[in-house]
């Protein structure tokens, strides 16, 4: 304490005397000035400490190799090493905590996590435990508690994350209601702005997967790419690509009117060992199903003048045996009918899945020819019959005649 104020009388004489300068100041900081150090330190390791500012690194005990400049900066540290702050109250609370540095005001305000990395105003205020987080912008990670390996750049950015871990946030907003979420990552503006508890999302776009709250493993990617519900294992891809179901891929808005791509066709997977439940085709889902269908051309009415060919859906759905109706209409996502979907947006799109037509398409080929083949077979046994009967006529006409020629040989006889 005495070599303490013994500094203190010799700054103040020298800055009244105006021979205080960088080089004078560089030098006694050298020395290990602690303004507001503890008395009898019980380690040589903490005269390694630096501090600059009211109350800077005032109850420090054991920490070493710290650093800290600005009002209160690490004022509370007591066995904390390797840290560095710089701004009012940066690391003010820290007391254990290693490795971590702030920068700004109030940065890490909170901490004793190890290892954590703030920069800018607010950022980090009230991490308490988490580590390895590393957050740049205004109020990033402002609300994180225990959570750890964040990564957040931004205004705002994972604001109310708690004890979300691994998440990885880069634009104003971005993951900004992210409490108990982990494994997301976000970049662009309020990308995954909604998020709270869903695990595992990636978002890129402004406002890319704003609607996921709850949703897990979904992908985002595109300007407005979103979901209107919380969904799992969903894509949505391009501009304003909106995903309605789990397990499903959206590719583009409502003005999408082709898909290039240099094959034409999509290998999907077949395998019975995937399958469950295989059983033949009913044949109501035969001819007479497809002699219902109508085949119609039609343009779409966003724009696109191009002439297809096709069907309409409810008219599909009118064609189907009665019994698969509800299906379409009532069922849940992921029990209803592959050929004829109704979307879960606000209109209730309906979607059809023309693939899905080939197996009917097969059945009445199928039908089609067995009756081709009773037919020919009923042709078959009439040629054997009429064959039958021609050879039956023909003897009882060459007996006709030999009965015909007898009599006559009688009549001459008689004569």
């Amino acid at each position: 304490m005495a070599r303490s104020k013994r500094v203190r009388r010799e700054m103040s004489k020298l800055s009244k005397s105006g021979a205080l300068g960088m080089a004078g100041l560089v030098l006694l900081l050298g020395c290990g000035l602690s303004w507001a150090g503890p008395p009898n330190p019980t380690s040589s390791d903490i005269n390694n400490n630096t501090a600059g500012g009211t109350n800077a690194l005032s109850f420090n005990a054991t920490g070493a190799y710290n650093t800290a400049f600005g009002s209160e900066a690490l004022e509370f540290s007591t066995s904390g090493g390797l840290n560095t702050a710089t701004g009012s109250l940066a690391l003010r609370n820290n007391g254990t905590g290693r490795g971590n540095t702030a920068s700004g005001f109030a940065a890490l305000y909170s901490n004793n996590g190890d290892y954590n990395t703030a920069t800018g105003y607010l950022v980090l205020q009230n991490n308490s435990t988490g580590s390895g987080n590393t957050a740049s912008g205004f109020q990033a990670l402002q609300g994180n508690t225990t959570g750890s390996g964040n990564t957040a750049s931004g205004g705002d950015a994972l604001l109310s994350n708690t004890p979300g871990g691994n998440n990885s946030a880069s634009g104003n907003s971005a993951l900004y209601s992210n409490t108990t979420g982990i494994e997301n990552a976000a970049f662009g503006y309020e990308a995954l702005v909604g998020n709270t508890a869903g695990i595992d999302n990636t978002a890129v776009g402004n406002l890319a997967g704003s609607g996921n709250t709850t949703g897990t493993a979904n992908t985002f990617i595109g300007s407005l790419a979103s979901a209107n519900g919380d969904y799992i294992n969903g894509t949505a891809l391009g501009h304003g690509a909106l995903l309605t179901a789990s397990n499903s891929i959206v590719l583009g808005n409502t003005s999408v009117s082709a898909i290039l791509a240099q094959v034409s066709s999509i290998t999907a997977i077949s395998d019975r060992r995937r399958k469950k439940e295989i059983r033949a085709l009913d044949a109501d889902l035969g001819l007479d199903f497809i002699q219902k269908l109508q085949p119609v051309s039609y343009r779409f009415n966003n724009g696109d003048e191009t002439e297809r060919y096709g069907f309409i859906a409810q008219d599909l759905e009118e064609a189907l045996p009665t019994a698969l109706h509800d299906m379409v209409e009532t069922s849940e996502p992921e029990h209803g009918l592959a050929l004829i979907e109704r979307q879960n947006d606000n209109d209730h799109t309906y979607r059809v899945s023309y693939g899905e037509l080939t197996a009917p398409i097969v059945k009445a080929i199928q039908q089609l020819q067995q009756e081709i083949e009773a037919e020919r077979q009923q042709n078959a046994d009439l040629r054997h019959a009429l064959r039958e009967q021609a050879a039956a006529f023909k003897a009882e006409n060459d007996a006709l005649r030999h009965s015909i020629a007898a009599l006559r040989e009688q009549v001459t006889a008689a004569r």
